[in-house]
């Protein structure tokens, strides 16, 4: 047997992947990666499309992108006569439809892990999801916005990282919050987008004595010049910025700091959506700050693992609050209750994709 990943974007931004990669290793099934080049990062896979498409492009020409992209997936899978595929993604399902109905109806997992155009074109998207082996999502919020349906829940965590938490908790049962020199630091990792939020973040800590915050990562439509900007205009000095930074030194860069930044506007893909940072906050014991009214906040309130906010006002106090009445066991039995939940999750989605693999229709 040999299996089509196709994925929307770069592998860099699609994580996901090894998700089925790894249970792909493991059942010793062959496969290839097929991937959208939109940055010109030449990674090395299978099959690479270029063409350069940005989040700040209009509709018409991130669709134009798409339909070329559909077109190179075309010839590669009718080349490779892959008996199985993986379609990662809306944008790349939409223009396959007819393909997909025509050769790989009931031989396909459609997965989807962001809202996108699909919004824009329900009635051929349900009709995607109708024809699919198995249709899999990253968070629970997607169903708000999805046609009814059995849907599978595929948390964008990979399971050796969770059971890395397990075994971590094991070893140390007791844990406090981590304190730099006697500051709360509050730190954003990896994408740095939503400059409105991030700003909103750093102002409100801006010069506080015993905060300081932390930007590291890659910036997205500039978020991460215009916040560099903004601190220098302000005279902010308790902010640091840091760009690109190696995955395998992400745990140390983590564990350094004492919440961890999430806190996203107010719209439907931001509502509905569980972040990475929503999952490294749990495994390293960070507690997170996420959006009230979000599926993200709701676990949150829901566990005690984090602080809602609806803005910035009163953060300091806020998060002094948090740190002052913060109980450890307390946070470690709700951070297990909620691992647990999570790795079932893992569990019913890693079963369902060995059955869509034994499956031989």
């Amino acid at each position: 047997m040999k299996v089509g990943i196709l994925l929307p974007t770069n592998i860099y931004f699609a994580p996901y992947s090894r998700l089925y990669t790894d249970i792909l290793d493991e059942a010793n099934v062959e496969y290839d990666i097929i991937y959208f080049d939109k940055r010109d990062m030449d990674e090395p896979a299978a099959y690479r499309f270029s063409a350069t498409v940005s989040t700040t492009d209009g509709m018409l020409k991130r669709l134009w992108g798409y339909l070329r992209y559909s077109f190179f997936l075309r010839r590669v899978i009718k080349k490779e006569n892959y008996d199985k595929l993986i379609v990662c993604g809306p944008q790349i399902a939409l223009f396959l439809y007819k393909f997909l109905k025509k050769k790989y109806a009931g031989k396909f997992i459609m997965d989807y892990r962001d809202l996108s155009i699909e919004q824009r074109f329900k009635s051929r998207y349900k009709k995607i999801l109708s024809i699919s082996a198995c249709n899999v999502i990253s968070s629970p919020g997607f169903r708000r916005c999805l046609p009814e349906g059995e849907y599978v829940l595929s948390h964008n965590i990979r399971m050796e990282l969770l059971e890395k938490g397990f075994a971590e908790q094991r070893k140390d049962m007791s844990h406090h919050l981590t304190l730099i020199d006697g500051k709360i630091v509050v730190l954003t990792i990896g994408g740095i987008r939503d400059f409105e939020q991030n700003a909103a973040i750093m102002q409100a800590l801006a010069n506080q004595p015993g905060f300081e915050t932390a930007y590291i990562g890659r910036g997205e439509e500039g978020a991460d010049v215009k916040l560099r900007d903004l601190a220098k205009k302000e005279s902010i000095e308790n902010v640091y910025f840091s760009g690109f930074y190696k995955k395998e030194d992400e745990p140390n860069i983590i564990r350094r700091c004492t919440f961890l930044n999430i806190f996203y506007p107010r719209k439907m893909s931001h509502d509905t959506a569980l972040s990475n940072r929503f999952y490294s906050s749990l495994i390293f014991r960070k507690p997170m700050i996420t959006t009230a009214g979000t599926t993200q906040g709701d676990y949150a309130s829901r566990y005690g693992v984090g602080v809602a906010i609806v803005d910035n006002r009163n953060l300091c106090r806020q998060l002094h609050d948090y740190v002052e009445n913060f109980n450890d066991e307390v946070y470690e039995r709700n951070r297990n209750q909620l691992l647990n939940e999570i790795y079932k999750d893992c569990q019913t989605f890693r079963n369902a994709v060995i059955s869509f693999l034994k499956d031989e229709r």
